[in-house]
């Protein structure tokens, strides 16, 4: 199985998006967190993993699948997200929407599949683990009837920590908040 992945990892050149917490003024680039949030799909809590949306509206999907259901009640308190747009070049990525890839890893309903944290996190740490793929590229959960809505999972482990060799351009589009008020 190896090796039938590795046949079918691309290379990848495009944009992806980012938002980071408004208030702590954090670096878009600092990474020493990403991973760690224990509720992550693709990753068990202390792999190293950094989550970028396709486009705009699933960063802003994924961002509300963290508010609690009861989220807007007297407790609430503003929320805002700095979103970035960046521009990555990745020389080996698994696009796990690929129905050739999903067959290789025993993935007979995309996104279904997926939408089971202890599965995801299973095909991902297999991925990591067995192939040379630095990415993964994954059905959105917020969009699963619509498999051109899509994250990059990135296995920072397997990237070098100079960011400029593959992070290629960013840019701040603006705030992106949520005031119950």
């Amino acid at each position: 199985m190896r090796e039938a992945l590795n046949g079918v990892l691309t290379s990848w050149i495009g944009s992806a998006f980012r938002h980071i917490n408004a208030s702590r003024g954090d670096d878009i680039l600092d990474f020493r967190f990403a991973g760690l949030y224990g509720k992550n799909r693709w990753n068990r809590p202390g792999q190293s993993t950094l989550y970028l949306a396709g486009d705009v509206g699933v960063a802003i999907a994924e961002w509300g699948r963290q508010f609690p259901a009861s989220y807007p009640d007297a407790a609430a308190t503003p929320n805002t997200r700095l979103m970035f747009r960046l521009r990555l070049r990745l020389d080996r990525v698994l696009d796990l929407r690929n129905e050739r890839v999903a067959a290789l890893l025993n993935v007979f309903a995309v996104p279904e599949f997926y939408q089971d944290v202890e599965q995801a996190r299973l095909v991902a740490t297999r991925v990591r683990t067995t192939t040379s793929a630095q990415a993964m590229l994954v059905p959105s959960i917020a969009f699963p009837d619509d498999l051109t809505r899509w994250n990059l999972v990135v296995f920072l482990d397997k990237m070098p920590t100079d960011t400029s060799s593959w992070i290629t351009r960013v840019e701040r589009l603006g705030p992106l908040a949520w005031n119950p008020d």
